[in-house]
């Protein structure tokens, strides 16, 4: 089976045998009939289940969930309403076109869309928790194959609680599966006790000698968690806590593993499974990836060509103008350096359809983060696979924790020139001569490298910097909004039990 043709399709099967008698976020009794006597008979039925835990994870528009039949975005949908770009559009790299909610930070409890779709993730951990129980009841394939399904399951279960974390701070996911059918609503635990619920599903998948490494050879699989992913999502936990020395431990495991940086910096968004993506979410025909379309401004001539540092007129008759929805900001654009060839996956001049040559100087609201430089296409869409964890950042985040722990150590200087070097520039003498310029140095430097991959947000809350700089862009930005609101309906359905944002300090 194909994951990335079949996960839709799956999904919807599953949605058939689901039952939810309302659609309370927080309702999870009923969620499930399926069962090991009338599902789990086949290696088969495994995959089906575990293929539909990925639906959240797509670069298409998004899904309905067959437990509420509500309609919401995928977490990497390119549209301003989802996970990625939303969490974009509230730091200093990007900005909306027009007047947005998150850009200003006025989100709040009733505001729907991303919170509601990301918060949503939290069914899909209760999911992952009925189906690691019935692959261990089920008989109906051998020990290897369902431990390498509960691995796999555990691992992607990890990432969805990581994902709550990110935005939400703790909540209280499902992971007894004895607590399923009860709706008994409990309180939100501690970073502490959620922390370690994620370390220990991270650590049996690791532990599972029949989890793969990698699927980057094999291209029916690829997108499917894997031991790497495990200890990236680690990695990531333990960067966004603060926890250097096990940060840094997970990251020199993935930098044993065989990955690497590729050559070309527009590569890494042009050509899929190479030997820098640790995880890409796949598109294809059939789920679409929209972040071109939807960073182009809307008079953008019709035809689009890259060409080294060139921008040219193609053929009018395979390319739409833009929906002209969030661009680069200027100031944030003016930190790269004239050579830096990662400015070739920019552009800061454009044709209009009335002939009229756009620049800075001349109506462009900001500059505009194409990364996907490869996209002669015939519809709104590209089949490009969306990057969420690749070996530039392991490299970053190792030079991170090494610095906490040692200092700018060569070690450190070293893991950031494999990056530097490509970009083609050299890390300044100035970040050398101490540990906090070369944190500020490298804060500055992933924002860099990873413009426009949904890290920035993570990255500003980790230095202590992302209200700051969103109060110096004129925002009202309070000190909680570190985290977005929990959706009002849980709170109102909780009846007190869950604490909102607002008034939960300890969770920041």
């Amino acid at each position: 089976m194909i994951m990335k043709k079949c996960i839709l399709y799956v999904w919807l099967l599953l949605c058939g045998a689901t039952v939810i008698s309302c659609d309370d976020m927080l309702e999870t009794k009923n969620f499930t009939d399926i069962s090991p006597t009338n599902f789990f008979k086949t290696e088969g039925d495994m995959d089906a289940a575990v293929t539909g835990l990925y639906l959240p994870c797509t670069t298409n528009w998004g899904y309905t969930d067959g437990g509420t039949g509500v309609w919401l975005n995928a977490l990497f949908n390119a549209d301003i309403n989802a996970y990625y770009p939303a969490g974009m559009v509230t730091t200093d790299v990007v900005r909306c076109y027009s007047s947005n909610i998150y850009d200003e930070f006025n989100v709040g409890p009733s505001s729907g869309g991303a919170i509601e779709s990301t918060y949503n993730v939290i069914r899909f951990v209760a999911r992952a928790t009925d189906i690691i129980n019935q692959i261990s009841q089920s008989s109906g394939a051998t020990e290897e194959i369902r431990n390498r399904f509960i691995a796999e399951v555990k691992t992607l279960r990890a990432f969805y609680m990581y994902t709550l974390l990110d935005w939400f701070g703790p909540v209280n996911v499902k992971l007894d599966p004895t607590t399923l059918m009860d709706n008994t609503i409990l309180p939100r635990p501690s970073q502490e006790e959620y922390i370690a619920y994620i370390e220990k599903d991270l650590q049996e998948a690791i532990d599972t000698p029949s989890f793969p490494d990698k699927y980057n050879d094999d291209l029916s699989n690829w997108g499917r968690m894997s031991k790497s992913i495990a200890y990236g999502v680690r990695m990531k936990v333990y960067m966004h806590v603060k926890n250097w020395e096990k940060a840094k431990e997970a990251a020199e495991k993935l930098m044993s593993m065989g990955y690497s940086i590729i050559p070309e910096y527009e590569d890494v968004f042009n050509v899929d499974r190479t030997a820098e993506h640790i995880w890409s979410v796949p598109s294809n025909t059939a789920s679409d990836n929209y972040y071109v379309t939807e960073v182009l401004p809307s008079d953008f001539k019709k035809g689009y060509n890259h060409l080294g540092t060139s921008y040219i007129r193609g053929d009018e008759s395979t390319y739409y103008s833009g929906w002209q929805v969030f661009c680069m900001r200027w100031d944030f654009y003016d930190t790269f350096a004239d050579n830096d060839k990662r400015k070739n996956a920019i552009l800061c001049e454009y044709d209009t359809n009335d002939g009229v040559r756009k620049n800075r100087n001349n109506g462009m609201t900001g500059a505009i983060p194409i990364k996907f430089t490869d996209t002669q296409f015939a519809n709104y869409g590209i089949q490009k696979a969306h990057p969420v964890l690749r070996y530039a950042e392991v490299l970053l985040s190792y030079a991170e924790a090494e610095n906490e722990l040692n200092g700018p150590t060569q070690e450190a200087i070293n893991a950031v020139k494999q990056v530097t070097d490509r970009a083609g520039v050299t890390i300044p003498e100035s970040a050398l001569v101490g540990k906090n310029e070369f944190r500020n140095y490298l804060l500055e430097e992933r924002g860099r490298e990873l413009f426009c991959e949904g890290q920035r947000r993570q990255d500003l809350i980790r230095h202590g910097v992302y209200i700051s700089r969103s109060r110096e862009r004129g925002n009202n930005a309070q000190d909680y909004q570190v985290l977005f609101p929990i959706p009002q309906d849980v709170i109102t359905e909780a009846g007190g039990i869950v604490e909102q944002n607002d008034t939960v300090q300890n969770f920041v």
